[in-house]
């Protein structure tokens, strides 16, 4: 095959230029957007373990809750129980004290009952009555004090039966504000779930992007290794195209030397020949002769 002219060679290093010239314009997007890619793939998966983590927190938060709820069921369920136990003996308290008022037909309160014995003897101690009289007011307080003793008893089974009815009242308030706790830390567990459920959901649909955005990358990723080896193979024949025409300059010139040697080599012998012959130099030939270091 012949050899290229020097002319051919610049026509084909141009050329070599303008393509590595495209090819590095092509590296240079492809490798913005290869790590635009790589970018959103670690967002993706900075988003993920941040997104994991808080599931995590979020069971052990759940998990917390539901041990708390376990441990108010069983507080709530012995109160109901003593309360369901307590209301059956105010049942029978309610019953005694029916039954207590029905034979005891009392309508005065005991300390007004007691206010007037109170009275009466006083009346005794400081009256000057007769044997008669103080005998009828004897008897009187007599009565009343059994009247009061009955409703003594009346008063004390009203209060046998209001304490009964407050223990059972605190023991409702006790057992709903324990349910209401019940409910409000179920509720929190139960939103907590559900919370870990959409940050699933989200984890999964993240993991897909991820796998996407890296898919992408390495398509990119190979996509500029082969424009990178394309590139390398234009550098290698473009440089062998300057190396080639780099010769071909430096045969140029050695030509060149080579011929200028021999034009000098051929005055320097003219000269000679007239210095043998005796003949008149010219301003040339005194050149001639100072070049090649000759008087």
């Amino acid at each position: 095959m012949a050899s290229k002219t020097a002319r051919e060679l610049v026509e084909e290093l141009n050329r070599h230029r303008i393509e590595v010239s495209k090819l590095k314009n092509v590296l240079n997007e492809l490798d913005s957007e290869k790590e635009s890619w790589y970018r959103k793939k670690e967002e993706f998966s900075v988003k993920i373990r941040q997104s994991i983590q808080k599931i995590k927190d979020s069971k052990a938060r759940r998990d917390s809750l539901t041990q708390e709820v376990k441990g108010l069921k069983p507080r709530r369920d012995s109160i109901n129980k003593d309360a369901s136990s307590r209301l059956k003996d105010f049942d029978r308290l309610k019953k005694e004290k029916e039954q207590l008022a029905k034979s005891l037909p009392i309508k005065e309160n005991p300390s007004r009952i007691k206010q007037a014995i109170e009275k009466l003897e006083f009346k005794i101690e400081t009256d000057t009555a007769s044997f008669e009289k103080e005998k009828e007011l004897m008897k009187k307080i007599k009565g009343l004090k059994n009247l009061y003793e009955d409703a003594k008893e009346l008063a004390e089974s009203n209060k046998r039966l209001k304490d009964a009815s407050d223990e059972i009242r605190n023991m409702k308030k006790d057992a709903n504000e324990s349910h209401k706790l019940i409910q409000e830390k179920a509720k929190q567990s139960q939103s907590l779930h559900e919370e870990i459920l959409k940050i699933s959901a989200e984890i999964d649909k993240m993991k897909v992007e991820e796998e996407d955005a890296f898919r992408k990358f390495s398509e990119l990723k190979k996509k500029f290794g082969d424009a990178n080896s394309e590139l390398k193979e234009k550098l290698k024949l473009m440089n062998s195209v300057k190396a080639e025409l780099d010769r071909i300059d430096s045969d140029k010139r050695e030509k060149r030397k080579h011929e200028q040697e021999m034009f000098l080599k051929s005055k320097e012998d003219a000269v000679n020949e007239k210095i043998k012959k005796r003949q008149k130099l010219t301003t040339e030939d005194l050149l001639v002769f100072q070049k090649f270091g000759k008087d």
